[in-house]
């Protein structure tokens, strides 16, 4: 989003290419250096290898500045973005598209968006097999009402909140939302959020630990910076996404498909209550929602890869 610091320990020698859609860097393509920190801190979440570990930590990073400095940018530079992404995706191996960006709204269904440029681009992806992995927004407070933010909201893509992963203490955040006390599984009181109960096409896929998040920093080659957000639960589940498709393709030599993968992350998904702890300054659905278990969702790719066998081994005995 806003760039990576390309020569940090975390990432060296597995930053194979990169692209600014911004005026950064005197508006220079192949300079995509972060003056934000953002990005730098979502990529080491994923793949973090030295000093930090990410999720995981053998994959390679793309960076694509569409984000400035600054912390905002348009919708045109991330269409650019995805373009180069289908143009360009077998060369760098790219098998995930991790967006942790979005506009401010909040809503609960994606037909407004049916003739959408950007969707229509998600949906190539879609058909290549790289699922685009998108933060659900932190407008909660603002809004008090279920829904999501935009391009979270299209049915096609895999959403993500933020849930706490430990006991942190309270935090006070810029936009009002306040968690007077914090433990593992709380939905963060920031986490846009919307169930399947209120529209099955455009739900939450999948919660993961946001706040605060430790993580590669732009100060230094070893910096380090915190953050929290739904852009730093977004990257975790790119993660686990990105060691489901390794070990599918450890089997079968190809890329699982978008709908495999987001049924796995949600048949392993640890289901969490939003109402039943959280102790903060927001309204609460009291529905289910899911969180993510690597574990678990590889052992249901597991499953899957058995099911295919077995089916594929009866096929050739007959």
């Amino acid at each position: 989003d806003t760039g990576l610091r390309v020569t940090h320990r975390d990432f060296r020698g597995r930053v194979p290419a990169g692209r600014n859609f911004t005026p950064d860097n005197g508006g220079n393509p192949d300079d995509v250096s972060d003056g934000n920190g953002h990005g730098t801190n979502v990529a080491g979440i994923i793949a973090a290898n030295d000093i930090h570990v990410g999720v995981a930590p053998g994959a390679s990073v793309v960076p694509l500045k569409v984000l400035t400095n600054a912390g905002g940018g348009d919708f045109g530079s991330i269409l650019q973005a995805l373009d180069w992404v289908l143009a360009e995706h077998q060369n760098h191996n790219i098998s995930i598209v991790s967006m942790s960006l979005g506009d401010t709204s909040n809503g609960a269904d994606d037909s407004v968006h049916a003739l959408d440029p950007i969707r229509e681009r998600i949906l190539q992806l879609r058909a290549l097999n790289i699922p685009v992995v998108v933060a659900a927004g932190n407008d909660y407070f603002h809004f008090k009402a279920e829904g999501m933010g935009y391009p979270a909201i299209l049915n096609e893509t895999i959403s993500v909140g933020a849930v706490y992963d430990a006991n942190e203490g309270p935090f006070v955040y810029r936009s009002g939302a306040e968690a007077h006390s914090t433990a593992a599984d709380r939905l963060t009181p920031f986490s846009q959020r919307l169930h399947e109960t209120t529209n099955s096409r455009t739900r939450t896929d999948i919660f993961a630990p946001g706040a605060p998040v430790t993580s590669s920093g732009i100060d230094s080659d070893e910096g380090e910076s915190v953050q929290q957000g739904t852009s730093q639960a977004t990257p975790v589940v790119t993660g686990v996404l990105l060691l489901m498709q390794e070990f599918f393709r450890r089997s079968t030599q190809l890329l699982p498909s978008v709908d495999l993968l987001g049924q796995c992350l949600r048949s392993g998904g640890v289901k969490i209550l939003d109402g039943d702890d959280e102790d903060d300054n927001v309204p609460h659905t009291q529905k289910q929602f899911l969180r993510v278990d690597a574990v678990l969702a590889l052992d249901a790719v597991r499953r899957k890869l058995q099911q295919h066998l077995f089916s594929t081994h009866k096929a050739f005995s007959k």
